[in-house]
């Protein structure tokens, strides 16, 4: 048996849970950095270059991406695969990826099984499986259920519209009938708060940070929890946080002051951030950051440049709007 899940974290929590089998990892923060419509191999030279920290480590990056494909595209050397995936944006893009990638090599050769949830009892505010017991684990396994063809096919339709260079192609497909995978039209509705705002050229994240920055100056290891508040479900992990922290404080004129303490290596370093005179001017609505400070940002398959016009989502209206 093949245990594909969401995170390292939830990998070790099946190996302690008693269940028989190999388990890795299908965990790329596709909702951060470019995602292109292009064949899947430049797709994985695109994504390892944007993961790596560096030119000489994105070698290593595409071959742990390359690897995922390979245990998958192996698959039939086991008796099952069984995919561990939530509700939030991030595993919703690796499920659909997963899915559609599936479904191009001419689907499942062994039974294929999916875990799926936006709940467990006892957790009234639920984040992920990685927060749950071995013995809570092990209690979903009999919970899985078969993957059928309604799920494939609107996987499929749903990746080709995550990578397209027109992000209303997103609002029809979840306009339409997604009940075949429940959480995927929330989790990309939320995606398209991402691009920036009609109002102030910020997205629903980068607000929300510079709020956090405003009460001057915030602690990073106290502002990134409270980056969730008002989400309903998890969005934005620790270096996504501190990239987009560093991407507004780099700007021209820079939004917010990044200053990064130096001690051992973290995923989030201890440090503050607060917003400048332009960065208040901007989230108080007397300045719009495109218009201001451009912007070179890849959002899926939506490159947004320069200083308009851009696609922006409309808050009031609900909708992707080119401004």
């Amino acid at each position: 048996m093949l245990h594909v899940a969401n995170g390292h974290h939830t990998t070790r929590l099946i190996e302690r849970s008693g269940a028989s089998g190999r388990t890795m990892v299908w965990c790329d923060p596709l909702y951060d950095g470019p995602v292109p419509d292009v064949p899947d191999e430049e797709l994985l030279r695109i994504r390892a270059r944007f993961l790596a920290a560096s030119d000489s480590a994105a070698g290593a990056v595409l071959a742990d991406l390359a690897g995922w494909r390979k245990a998958v595209d192996d698959h039939a050397q086991y008796d099952e695969l069984v995919l561990w995936f939530e509700h939030d944006l991030f595993d919703q893009l690796n499920l659909i990826q997963l899915l559609a990638h599936i479904d191009r090599q001419g689907g499942a050769s062994k039974p294929l099984s999916l875990i799926c949830i936006n709940a467990y009892p006892g957790h009234s505010n639920f984040k992920g499986l990685g927060e749950l017991e071995p013995a809570d684990i092990a209690a979903l396994f009999p919970t899985r259920r078969p993957v059928i063809a309604a799920q494939f096919d609107l996987a499929t339709r749903a990746w080709a519209a995550f990578r397209s260079a027109d992000p209303r192609t997103i609002e029809t497909l979840i306009n339409g009938d997604t009940s075949a995978l429940p959480y995927l039209a929330p989790a990309l509705a939320r995606h398209l708060e991402e691009f920036p705002s009609a109002i102030d050229g910020l997205s629903r994240s980068e607000r929300r940070l510079m709020q956090l920055a405003s009460q001057a100056p915030a602690d990073l290891q106290r502002a990134f929890p409270a980056m969730h508040e008002g989400e309903r479900a998890f969005y934005i992990t620790e270096s996504t946080f501190l990239s987009r922290a560093r991407s507004l404080s780099e700007s021209t004129p820079p939004l917010l002051t990044l200053h990064v303490t130096p001690g051992r290596a973290h995923t989030l370093p201890a440090g503050t951030i607060a917003l400048t005179d332009a960065g208040r001017d901007v989230l108080n609505g007397r300045a719009d950051r495109l218009a201001l400070c451009g912007i070179d940002r890849w959002i899926g398959g939506v490159r947004v440049t320069g200083h308009g016009p851009a696609w922006r989502w409309s808050d009031k209206a609900g909708t992707i709007v080119l401004l």
